[in-house]
């Protein structure tokens, strides 16, 4: 008899990297609905027809407009107005929005484009608290179920009214997945010990930097790229470094990040790799897009020190 195994644990066996593989993301729009979550739930749900049409638009529209369309739940829901939030995670500024609606036909009135300039005649909706995303869609994947509710429930004893489960946000095979907003940190592989250490480390400004996935402010490279900066410097302040500039050249990209703390330019080369991998018998997940290994490998750090004739190699 076959053991049945997920794609999260076959992924964790294989140690397939993680690191600098978060989504590219620059707006994000949090729906509580407690009805069924099918597997693409923002796509197929029981929302009135001009808001499903609405948020259905709003995700197929990510590559355009790098949006991104979650629906959250804590449980069955009370009576009273919907929540709604809308997360701003764009390099030169973070901001939430909460919102509460008294229908979903309210939805297609969000402001978004308002609210992506930063308009201060929406500043009264702004949010002081962070929010927590677990990725829970069990429909989506049995992984994002089976590993994502115990986190969710850790994370929910601990900091209460900001913690929500979420719909599908990508990464199925690394759950747990947990998302910070509005700094839009990814963290993936998360333990039910690690919960308490990654929450604080948010409220603080800073990165739990062993399950960072990666700052969906920043595309993939970048991301992989800050990855080695701060596991090489140790800085883990979420301020500690500003990205200056990052290209392609074939397979390579190069990244080039300043010092805040010290002016530093600190210049990565990596090259990205992309290997096929086996499919396993038994394993309960759909595997569609899950069998290869894609990494970020550093190459070259170079740190050239204001008023220095030279870059040190690091």
């Amino acid at each position: 008899m076959v053991e049945h195994i997920f794609c999260a644990q076959l992924s964790e066996e294989r140690q397939v990297p993680f690191h600098g593989l978060a989504p590219l993301a620059r707006i994000w729009v949090l729906v509580e609905y407690t009805g069924a979550w099918e597997r693409s739930a923002v796509l197929f749900n029981d929302l009135p027809e001009p808001a499903r049409r609405w948020l259905a638009e709003l995700a197929l529209s990510y590559d355009t407009r790098l949006s991104m369309a979650v629906f959250i739940r804590r449980g069955p829901r009370s009576s009273g107005p919907l929540r709604c939030f809308v997360a701003i995670t764009r390099p030169e500024r973070q901001a939430l929005y909460a919102f509460q609606l008294t229908s979903y036909q309210e939805l297609p009135q969000l402001p978004l484009a308002e609210l992506e300039q930063g308009a201060p005649a929406y500043d009264s909706y702004l949010s002081a608290e962070p929010l927590y995303l677990v990725c829970t869609h069990g429909k989506h994947d049995q992984c994002c179920a089976k590993f994502g509710m115990p986190i969710y429930r850790e994370a929910a004893r601990l900091a209460r009214e900001q913690v929500w489960q979420c719909s599908h946000i990508g990464g199925d095979q690394f759950a747990a997945n947990l998302v910070c907003l509005p700094h839009g940190i990814y963290y993936s592989r998360v333990k039910v010990p690690e919960v308490a250490a990654i929450l604080e480390a948010d409220r603080q400004g800073k990165l739990y930097l062993e399950k960072c996935r990666g700052r969906v402010v920043y595309p993939q490279p970048a991301q992989a790229a800050e990855h080695y900066l701060r596991q090489r410097t140790g800085h883990q302040e979420l301020e500690a470094f500003v990205l200056l500039k990052a290209r392609q050249d074939g397979a390579c990209h190069r990244v080039l990040f300043r010092s805040r703390i010290d002016g530093t330019l600190h210049s990565l080369r990596l090259v990205e790799q992309n290997h096929p991998l086996a499919a396993v018998e038994g394993c309960r997940c759909n595997l569609s897009g899950k069998l290869q290994r894609q990494e970020y490998c550093l190459l070259e750090h170079r740190i050239y020190v204001p008023q220095a004739s030279q870059a040190v190699v690091s």
